[in-house]
């Protein structure tokens, strides 16, 4: 196949989680990528661990300015450094599963009029105990204001490609609740498509409050930004209303250190057989 991905790669402090992150990477059955480690300011021992990776692959480079510009920054900055044609998002502290990539630019290659492909994902806390499973069905749009109801895609599992990235960048006003944004602004006009395989081991778990609160409060911003005539003034409020709900429980629930228990509701639950499927791929792959 000759077509390439370029998959990036922001990192701040991440040093327990990149290594792994990366190995799933090399790990791939599809071998024409390049990955870009773009660090974002990190104090911790990250950097170095990024620049021994950079000399275990001829395919991974690393971009560090020494600053913190914040995650919407360096998502374009990958999209504006890539040489594939598609480019593939994943966060520091996840994990793709081996045919990710090759799954997902089948879809291209026999959908050509396919912008985006996400995949269902296993979930993960922060000790690799499987959580749940997620967005195992086709994305179902029946109405317009479903955009603003609906979770759309798991952001870390897209592959997009690159013509409709650099037409459509992120929104530096949205620090948090950027691809939900994104989403919004283009539905109008993109085709969409998900692999209800999860593909991508998604890592959820006690988010931190203040990015909670204010991934709650973008919302809100898009919430009043894209509703015209899609949702009536009273459901407006609703959706307001819940995003206020949702802040207040995520704080109390944090006082407690169980702010888990809400994000782990969008989860469904795993088999027996799914569970063991996870914990021995980790084993697996902490040993290459």
């Amino acid at each position: 196949m000759s077509v390439k991905i370029t998959i990036g790669i922001s990192f701040y402090n991440n040093e327990r989680t990149l290594d792994f992150a990366v190995k799933s990477v090399v790990n791939q059955t599809f071998k024409s990528w390049e990955l870009f480690l773009i660090d974002d300011g990190s104090s911790d021992n990250s950097i170095n661990i990024a620049q021994n990776l950079v000399g275990l692959d001829s395919r991974i480079s690393l971009i560090c300015d020494g600053t913190n510009k914040g995650l919407v920054y360096r998502l374009n900055q990958i999209i504006d450094v890539a040489n594939g044609g598609y480019i593939a998002r994943m966060d520091a502290d996840d994990v793709m599963l081996p045919e990710r990539l090759e799954k997902q630019i089948s879809i291209f290659v026999n959908n050509p009029k396919i912008d985006v492909v996400a995949s269902a994902v296993y979930t993960i806390d922060e000790n690799d105990i499987p959580i749940g499973i997620r967005d195992t069905d086709d994305i179902d749009l029946k109405d317009k204001k479903d955009i603003l109801k609906k979770s759309l895609l798991v952001h870390p599992s897209i592959l997009v490609k690159k013509e409709w990235y650099k037409s459509n960048k992120y929104d530096k006003k949205y620090i948090r609740a950027e691809d939900f944004e994104l989403w919004c602004r283009t539905f109008t006009y993109t085709n969409f498509y998900r692999i209800k395989e999860p593909l991508l081991l998604y890592r959820e778990g006690n988010t931190n409050i203040k990015n909670y609160v204010a991934s709650m409060k973008t919302l809100r911003m898009i919430y009043r930004n894209y509703s015209k005539g899609l949702l009536s003034n009273n459901e407006l409020a609703i959706e307001i209303f819940k995003t206020h709900l949702k802040s207040f429980l995520y704080r109390f629930m944090g006082f407690f250190n169980l702010q888990y228990l809400i994000t782990s509701k969008r989860n469904n639950s795993l088999t027996k057989i799914q569970i063991d499927f996870v914990k021995n791929f980790i084993l697996e792959l902490k040993k290459i």
